[in-house]
C-alpha cells in the first residue's frame, strides 16, 4: 500500500510540475540514497548532524533539513534556481529520507553513550 502510495503520488506530482521538477527529483533522491546510509542506525558516506541535549541528542535528519528549508523559501519566495529544479531536488531528499528509513520520525533520542558512561562508573 506504501508503495502503491508513493509512486501514484510521485507520478501525479511530476504530470502537474512538469518533467524538469521529475528529473531533479530523481537526482535528489539517488544523492540522497548515494550518501545516505543502506539501513537506520548505520553511517552513510555523509556524516548525519547530530547535536547533544544533555541525556538526549537531536538528530538532524537530511529529509528534516531539506523540509525546512523548502517551507522556509516558500514562505519567504526565495529559491537558488527556478522553483521546478529546486523543490523537485528537496522533495527528492525529503522522500528518501521519509521512505527509506524506518526511524525517519525519530529526531529526538536519548543518547547511546551516556548509558555506556553511567555502567562503566558504577562497576
Amino acid at each position: 500500500m506504501r508503495r502503491k502510495f508513493a509512486i501514484v503520488s510521485l507520478l501525479s506530482t511530476g504530470i502537474t510540475l512538469g518533467y524538469l521538477h521529475y528529473i531533479t527529483w530523481l537526482i535528489g533522491f539517488a544523492i540522497a540514497k548515494y550518501l545516505g546510509g543502506k539501513t537506520e542506525g548505520k553511517p552513510g558516506r555523509l556524516k548525519s548532524i547530530v547535536i547533544p541535549l544533555r541525556k538526549y541528542e537531536l538528530h538532524l535528519h537530511h529529509w528534516f533539513i531539506s523540509l525546512v528549508i523548502g517551507v522556509i523559501s516558500a514562505v519567504k519566495g526565495i529559491y537558488f534556481v527556478s522553483p521546478e529544479i529546486f523543490y523537485g531536488f528537496l522533495g527528492g531528499l525529503v522522500f528518501q529520507g521519509t521512505y527509506c528509513y524506518n526511524d525517519w520520525y525519530k529526531i529526538v533520542k536519548p543518547r547511546q553513550y551516556q548509558e555506556d558512561c553511567d555502567s562503566i562508573s558504577q562497576a
